[in-house]
């Protein structure tokens, strides 16, 4: 076998090229990944509190799973984890499925309060309105679009998933630390 020796510069050709597709990349993955790199205080200061329902929104996208609390049957409350969908046009969205307690219990008293809580900062939010529900075909397929839980678990049954929406929306934005002021919007 005979073997051909490379000049420097054919070998440097390739490792050239290798280099800057390296550096494209890392650069691609850098601009993608701020957002995800920003800590929960940077994310929290980066807040524009004027805006309540897109502060709302962001925290419940970085936070994707929600406490809710609905009143129970029994008449005492009942607290459970959720998942927040979808914002579209200035609403919130969530679902629930026909056979849930939390669904007979938001029936018989539609009303809601959710909360997400950050210990790094030590801040909350708030968030309460009425139950506003619907068997909208278009609503229910953006929920299962926004989630791989509700995907994994009801596939095609969409039959059992009823979408809902929250009106007369408040939220409360506040920490235990001293460097937040609490803050509650209405819309």
């Amino acid at each position: 076998m005979r073997m051909t020796m490379l000049s420097k510069r054919q070998r440097a050709i390739p490792m050239l090229a290798i280099v800057l597709i390296v550096l494209i990349t890392v650069a691609a993955c850098a601009s993608q990944s701020g957002k995800g790199t920003m800590s929960n205080l940077e994310f929290f200061k980066s807040l524009v509190f004027e805006d309540g329902l897109g502060v709302v929104t962001r925290v419940f996208e970085r936070f994707p799973m929600q406490y809710a609390t609905t009143l129970g049957a029994d008449g005492n409350p009942q607290i459970r984890p959720i998942e927040f969908k979808f914002e579209q046009d200035g609403v919130l969205y969530f679902d629930t499925v026909v056979f849930y307690a939390s669904y007979a219990e938001l029936v018989a008293y539609p009303y809601i309060q959710l909360c997400v809580a950050d210990q790094e900062t030590m801040s909350y939010v708030r968030v309460g309105g009425k139950v506003n529900f619907t068997k909208d075909k278009n609503i229910i397929g953006r929920c299962f679009e926004e989630s791989p839980v509700l995907t994994s678990q009801f596939g095609d049954n969409r039959d059992v998933v009823i979408g809902y929406y929250l009106t007369g929306v408040w939220a409360e934005f506040s920490s235990f630390s001293r460097s937040y002021l609490t803050r509650r919007i209405y819309w």
